[in-house]
Parts: C-alpha cells; sequence; structure tokens
C-alpha cells in the first residue's frame, strides 16, 4: 500500500476542492480516486476504511479520515496551514463552519423537492429556490464573509492572522464556488470587494496558479455549487 496520500471523490470540484487546494497549495503530491464502484463501497468499511456517511474519503497507510472540514483541520495542522494564535484558531474555526453552511445551502436550494434526489430530476420545481437563494441569501452570506475579512487587517491578507491557514484555502474554493454557480450574482454585487481581492489575490498565488490551469484540476459540476 502506498504511504501517499489518496484522496476518494467523485470527478468535480465540490467538496473534495476544499482537500485538493491544501495539497496544491503546499505542493504534496497525492492520488485523486474517483471511480463510482470504489466510492460506493468506502461507507461500509471496505478495505479498513474508518466507516463514513459520504466521500471524500482520505487515506494514508492504514489511517483514514472522512469528514471535509475535519480532513483539512487535519492537513492544516500537518502542513502549516495552522493558526498562530489560540483566539486566532478559534475564529477560524468559526469562520469554517460558517463556510460549510453557506455551500451546504447553496447545494440544497438545487434540490428544493427531494434533497436526496439529483438536480436533474427536479429541474424545474426547484427554479423558485434557486431563485430566492440569489435574490436573499446570496448576498448575506457574502456580506459576513467580507466582515470577517475585514475583522482582520483591514481585509487585506488573510482570514486570520498573518499567514495562509486553511481556512483561507476552505474560503477560496467556496468563493471560486459560488462565482461558478452564480456568475452574473458575483458580477453585479458591488459590496464585497475586499472578498473579491482575496478571491483574485488567493488564486494568483503560485502553486494554486498552477493548478488552476492544470488538466489536474477538476470542474464544477454546475448543479449546487459543486
Amino acid at each position: 500500500m502506498s504511504e501517499g496520500y489518496e484522496l476518494y471523490y467523485w470527478p468535480f470540484a465540490g467538496r473534495g476542492e476544499f482537500i485538493r487546494l491544501i495539497f496544491e497549495d503546499a505542493g504534496v503530491p497525492f492520488k485523486d480516486i474517483s471511480d463510482r464502484p470504489t466510492l460506493l463501497e468506502l461507507k461500509e468499511g471496505r478495505d479498513g476504511f474508518y466507516p463514513g456517511f459520504a466521500p471524500p474519503y482520505l487515506r494514508k497507510g492504514n489511517f483514514t479520515l472522512n469528514q471535509t472540514p475535519v480532513i483539512c483541520r487535519y492537513l492544516g495542522k500537518e502542513y502549516g496551514y495552522w493558526p498562530e494564535k489560540e483566539e486566532d484558531h478559534w475564529h477560524a474555526e468559526q469562520v469554517n463552519a460558517t463556510i460549510h453552511d453557506f455551500i451546504a445551502e447553496g447545494r440544497l436550494v438545487f434540490h428544493g423537492v427531494g434533497f436526496v434526489k439529483s438536480y436533474y430530476d427536479q429541474v424545474e420545481e426547484t427554479k423558485p429556490y434557486i431563485a430566492w437563494f440569489k435574490k436573499e441569501r446570496f448576498a448575506k452570506w457574502l456580506g459576513l464573509f467580507e466582515r470577517n475579512l475585514a475583522a482582520n487587517h483591514g481585509g487585506t491578507g488573510f482570514v486570520v492572522g498573518d499567514k495562509c491557514t486553511y481556512v483561507d484555502l476552505a474560503l477560496l474554493h467556496v468563493l471560486r464556488a459560488a462565482a461558478s454557480q452564480f456568475p452574473d450574482e458575483w458580477a453585479a454585487i458591488d459590496t464585497v470587494p475586499l472578498l473579491k481581492a482575496f478571491k483574485l489575490r488567493m488564486e494568483e498565488r503560485p502553486r494554486l496558479a498552477a493548478y488552476f490551469k492544470s488538466d489536474r484540476c477538476r470542474p464544477f459540476e454546475g448543479s449546487s455549487m459543486m
């Protein structure tokens, strides 16, 4: 068994992208595994995997881990993407939890009738939920992240402290997902200048810039901020 990291996730950006961005920014090689039969078996504890509900799953040797925010904290600590101060750690945790609330709500409105059914089985029925999210929620979520960013050095650097942490990479991904899923709303919103500058600044980090141009970068699914 390889002693390098293996990431098990579907063949699109989605929640796996939170994890990929840490690996890519840190320059850590990993194996990206996305074949459906393998993924469907993992939650049953196949090959010694600690049971989890759904991908992504992470494995290194005999150690396995599930749940995106948990994996990101684990990798963040391992590779130096960890806040240096205790207060910053907890603020990072707060923002990270909110990021996952945002992407979960954004996903849910694309499944407004049957939340575990495919979006493509409820395209017409779910349109009012998507319209509501774009009108009533999109700017509110982004406004909160704008204030979070502004709370640290006026919003010109990172979410907490003076270095990139796992929560910066998480925020980058959710902003890229939001801009991809709702391009008109992202282009039109003029109340989050710090967030927009943050997104561009993070995308220009050398390893990330190379990754986004590479064939390793998975596409957004286009049907739920995933």
